[in-house]
């Protein structure tokens, strides 16, 4: 708070001095201690162009005290401004205040197979779970104590874990297999070789975009038909599980159409060439 005649400036609360709140920078002073009632304001410390205020009984009151001896009331309102770090800001960010608080690592080699622009979003989330191995695959569940089969749902040949499911899986592998060729993507099996090579594409916008259409559908899907065996005993095809993802793509062009026209033509024609 940047203060100006002191009416709306709370002593203990507002954060209006280099220390921020007084009543969490004197730590467990109270009121009562200095004889500063709790909802005093500046405008109330302020009589006859001076400072009324008790004597300091701590070093840190002595810091506030000199603080305030540099300060004068004026006819202005008190207004608020924003200081990310100190630096004053002409308006509020919330991208300024966010990069502030998160966590700043360093950035991990697959982001742009995961949050590729034209992506759709809850694919793109399952399959940032995937990467860091966070969904809860049968072989998870037994680590976390659960009595649960781990046999592979899909094929029942296997212990289910993430680089079984994507996709040495063959009934995973067949579906992946045939709209990663639909794509235009020569795809090898394993879970990291299939991720380092979306990262090594090289290929034209509208076919890179197609190959990672094609295999966050995959994860998506086959994630879909595990759970609907697993919960509702539900059993599908892998042909009409690829149906469903050839949708889905169809539909996704269709909303890319709206933006960029150009780059949705070039999409259709290679997933249907």
């Amino acid at each position: 708070m940047v203060v100006g005649n002191g009416e709306t400036c709370y002593f203990w609360s507002s954060n209006w001095s280099p220390f921020g709140s007084i009543t969490a920078y004197l730590r467990g002073e109270h009121s009562r201690n200095t004889g500063i009632p709790a909802a005093t304001t500046l405008a109330e410390l302020w009589e006859l162009d001076t400072w009324q205020l008790p004597p300091a009984r701590s070093e840190a009151l002595v810091n506030i005290q000199t603080h305030l001896s540099t300060l004068a009331l004026t006819n202005e309102a008190d207004t608020y401004q924003w200081s990310p770090q100190g630096k004053p800001a002409k308006s509020y960010s919330t991208k300024a205040i966010y990069d502030l608080l998160r966590v700043n690592n360093q950035r991990v080699s697959w982001c742009k197979e995961i949050w590729f622009s034209k992506g759709i979003p809850r694919h793109k989330f399952l399959s940032w779970l995937f990467v860091l191995n966070r969904c809860p695959t049968k072989d998870r569940m037994v680590e976390w104590g659960l009595d649960v089969d781990p046999i592979c749902t899909l094929c029942n040949s296997d212990i289910e874990t993430r680089d079984h499911l994507y996709f040495s899986c063959p009934y995973s592998w067949e579906i992946w297999n045939t709209s990663a060729a639909r794509a235009g993507f020569s795809t090898p099996r394993e879970w990291l070789g299939i991720l380092t090579e979306l990262g090594r594409l090289k290929t034209p916008d509208h076919t890179r975009t197609l190959a990672l259409l094609a295999w966050q559908a995959s994860i998506y899907c086959i994630w879909a038909e595990r759970n609907g065996r697993l919960h509702r005993s539900r059993f599908r095809l892998p042909q009409t599980v690829i149906k469903e993802i050839h949708n889905i793509i169809k539909l996704r062009i269709g909303a890319i159409r709206l933006d960029d026209p150009a780059l949705a033509s070039l999409l259709f024609q290679a997933w249907n060439s």
